[in-house]
């Protein structure tokens, strides 16, 4: 089985989804799935001395043709999850990201955790845990050389409608 091409992506709207873990909260290793090979590689260890304060996960069929990747979506949950297992998420909101000048879009969404289960709008996110996210993001690669700007967060329907596009480039990239 290959965690990118065989799990589905999520429902119809795309306000449930699918997401494969790469990265689990509070690791400083990026792990990368590289859709050639179908391997999973460590991509770099973190230069800067902060951990990922979420999960971060690569979507399956999807690829945003922005940056040539798989979208990335960061899930908020109070627990760390496991590499490589699939988790089923609500998505929330999407935030604008460039990274290295190219479009970096992340979804934001939760998974099924007591903690998170009223959260159905980024107004329900507490404000400490979107200022981690965007503290991270925006110094993540700062000891890497690379440029990342932030340009604030997209409203669920947006999110929804970049899961569109990027699961329609995935159909036409990998003609499924």
């Amino acid at each position: 089985m290959n965690l990118y091409h065989d799990i589905p992506l999520g429902n119809q709207d795309f306000s449930e989804i699918n997401a494969v873990n790469e990265i689990p909260k509070w690791s400083r290793v990026k792990y990368e799935f590289d859709h050639k090979t179908w391997a999973i590689w460590v991509d770099r260890v973190g230069k800067t001395p902060i951990s990922y304060t979420f999960n971060y996960w690569d979507l399956p069929q999807t690829w945003n043709k922005w940056d040539n990747d798989p979208l990335d979506v960061i899930i908020l949950s109070k627990e760390s999850f496991a590499p490589w297992v699939v988790v089923p998420l609500r998505v929330i909101w999407g935030l604008k990201m460039i990274d290295s000048w190219e479009d970096d879009y992340k979804i934001l969404a939760v998974a099924d955790d007591k903690y998170y289960s009223n959260i159905n709008n980024i107004e329900d996110v507490d404000k400490n845990e979107l200022e981690d996210i965007e503290y991270y993001m925006l110094h993540y690669k700062d000891l890497h050389g690379k440029k990342v700007e932030l340009n604030g967060w997209d409203s669920k329907e947006k999110a929804q409608e970049r899961l569109k596009i990027c699961h329609q480039d995935y159909k036409e990239k990998f003609n499924k």
